[in-house]
């Protein structure tokens, strides 16, 4: 059955319609606050730095400033356009990496504590949330 130009357009035009409505749900599942619950439990001031990590390359770098024996919480707003697959968090010579998969893709809210020691900086994603579930109250 041939198809005629009109009636592929009408076909077309109908679906970019049908699915434009769709968008603001894709948009509602990606990432749009990560907290950070950063401790510092050494006996020196340290630098911090954080940066998500994308197909496409990693987002904008973040640096924070712990004192010795210090805890601190941050909250980053990553670019809404792009799918953030995990992070890297540095600090010194150490670094911790994960992933965002199974909970970014998700959630729009997360957060992860890093921990810095003497011997490593860890991270691990919080299931609790109690700091997402502080910004929804």
């Amino acid at each position: 059955m041939p198809v005629s130009r009109r009636r592929f357009a009408l076909a077309s035009v109908g679906g970019l319609l049908g699915t434009a409505g769709c968008a603001e749900f894709v948009d509602s599942d990606r990432l749009r606050t990560l907290h950070l619950a950063l401790s510092n439990e050494t006996a020196e001031p340290r630098s911090f730095h954080f940066v998500l990590e994308a197909d496409d390359g990693l987002g904008q770098w973040h640096e924070f400033e712990l004192e010795a024996d210090a805890h601190r919480t941050v909250a980053i707003e990553p670019e809404s356009e792009r799918e953030w697959r995990g992070y890297h968090a540095v600090t010194g010579d150490e670094r911790a990496s994960g992933t965002l998969l199974g909970q970014g893709d998700e959630q729009s809210c997360l957060q992860l504590s890093v921990r810095i020691t003497d011997a490593e900086i860890a991270a691990t994603m919080s299931t609790a949330r109690p700091l997402c579930d502080a910004e929804s109250a």
